[in-house]
């Protein structure tokens, strides 16, 4: 005969979870917990924090549940903790911790694009220009149309001086923007420094007719009818950014 005992027992153990169990994509209905020890070493007391504050917040005034449960946190959960984390580390310039906070989001949720732009803006920032690219197509790879990516991707190969990639890249980016001033301006800039001085008059018209009052838009197009011997075009625009400076001057 089983005692008291015995069926409580049996219900732990019928409870407790298979270690076949799998485990994965954050889109389930019921998320396997992930345990904050097994997180990663560099940020496991920010974990800790952001897992305590999150769950105390949900729960209102049962603090000391969410403490309890601070051992058993789900997919969704973790998502948001790293992410949170990831934004914080990289605005105080801890570029690893942050690193490491956007592989394990990729972890948890291999199919999100924002993440690999994440991490590749701050393979930039650390002046990993391989291993931005590659974080940047892996974007690209999952959402074609991710156009920072694109616009990223193209700036990190004007870096590496690889124009035609650079260009394809921003036309890409230009082509998905809604009139995005800068980025017509960097793909005129990437125009001119492959050779191509009447393609980098259209981007750059275009940039000006969006933006009259920036002046750098104004001096570049200036230089590039100068190169193409259009004196009195170069003159117009460089009259544009004097007047500009001044009115900016006189603001002050």
């Amino acid at each position: 005969m089983e005692t008291h005992s015995d069926e409580a027992r049996t219900e732990r153990t019928r409870s407790k979870p298979s270690a076949e169990e799998p485990t994965g994509a954050i889109e389930r209905e019921a998320p396997h917990p992930v345990k904050y020890q097994e997180g990663i070493s560099p940020v496991s007391s920010e974990i800790f924090l952001h897992s305590f504050f999150l769950l105390a917040g949900r729960a209102g005034s049962k603090v000391l549940d969410s403490y309890n449960n601070i051992f058993s946190v789900g997919d969704r959960d973790m998502v948001r903790i790293y992410e949170n984390l990831g934004r914080g580390f990289r605005r105080k310039g801890l570029y690893d911790k942050a690193l490491t906070a956007y592989r394990e989001l990729i972890r948890l949720n291999p199919r999100n694009p924002d993440h690999y732009f994440q991490l590749g803006r701050i393979y930039e920032v650390k002046k990993e220009n391989d291993l931005a690219v590659e974080a940047y197509r892996a974007a690209i790879a999952l959402a074609p149309e991710h156009a920072q990516s694109l616009y990223r991707l193209g700036v990190v190969h004007g870096k590496r001086k690889e124009l035609r990639k650079a260009i394809d890249a921003m036309r890409r980016a230009v082509e998905l923007s809604e009139g995005n001033d800068l980025w017509l301006y960097r793909l005129g800039v990437f125009h001119d420094k492959a050779g191509d001085g009447e393609a980098a008059l259209e981007r750059l018209r275009q940039a000006v007719e969006l933006n009259p009052e920036e002046p750098k838009y104004h001096q570049y197009l200036g230089f590039v009818y100068e190169g193409l011997g259009r004196h009195d075009e170069a003159v117009k625009h460089f009259k544009c950014v004097m007047e500009l400076e001044q009115a900016a001057d006189e603001e002050f």
